[in-house]
């Protein structure tokens, strides 16, 4: 079903997405609060919708623009909730150790891996 040459980079942001998804209904039940279900609609865009939109050449550039507003949006919701939630003195070990930044670089993984699959479809040498 899926490009053979793509398959691994499809894969991989299929599995990010299914990990951070699985995480976030575990961390933040969606019943809990509204806000809660951002992560979960992004969650499930970016599992069952952006692989098959990767898959395609006409549909790859909306793929890659989805995937890096899910990023964006993710970072934000994440950092914000980072910073309401924060207790204790801001200190290196806090910000590195205790704050959502290991989280939001893993979903930054997500922008380079997309960004091989566009360049698949849309090289830059194109004549």
């Amino acid at each position: 079903m899926l490009r053979k040459e793509l398959c691994l980079p499809i894969m991989g942001l299929f599995l990010i997405s299914l990990g951070g998804l699985l995480l976030h209904l575990r961390i933040h039940p969606p019943a809990n609060e509204a806000s809660n279900w951002i992560p979960v609609v992004f969650g499930v865009l970016s599992v069952i919708v952006l692989p098959f939109l990767f898959n395609w050449p006409r549909t790859v550039a909306a793929a890659y623009l989805l995937n890096a507003v899910s990023v964006v949006v993710g970072i934000v919701a994440m950092t914000l909730y980072s910073i309401e939630h924060w207790q204790g003195p801001v200190t290196w070990d806090a910000v590195l150790l205790k704050s959502t930044l290991a989280d939001n670089l893993i979903l930054l993984a997500k922008l380079p891996i997309a960004h091989m699959i566009l360049r698949h479809f849309r090289p830059k040498n194109r004549q």
